[in-house]
């Protein structure tokens, strides 16, 4: 079984791997109309078509939004930190979608 999933534009996943799956789909997810249903939709077609368990892939897929809004509260991402010095991490665009995106995978 292949482990490689294609998204376009030259860009590999491992097929193992749902969060890489959600971090490099981000900025298209926070554009959709229905972030939860975009999100569901997308990890049940990766899962299909690596040949996962679909709830095995949104847990692991939890845990990477877990530990991204956790990076980012105590760390700070790169993006957000070079536009404002001065930002909280509370407020942080990066943090709350990431909060977000782990509190939408868990229903």
């Amino acid at each position: 079984m292949q482990h490689q999933i294609r998204l376009g534009a030259g860009q590999l996943v491992d097929g193992r791997d749902g969060g890489s799956l959600l971090k490099a789909r981000v900025p298209a997810l926070l554009d959709a109309p229905d972030l939860g249903r975009a999100v569901h939709r997308l990890l049940d077609v990766y899962a299909e078509a690596a040949e996962l368990d679909r709830e095995r892939v949104r847990r692991w897929s939890q845990l990477h939004a877990v530990q991204a809004a956790f990076w980012g509260r105590r760390h700070g991402f790169r993006l957000t930190r070079a536009r404002s010095a001065h930002a909280n991490a509370g407020t942080d665009p990066l943090v709350r979608a990431a909060e977000h995106l782990a509190q939408l995978l868990t229903d």
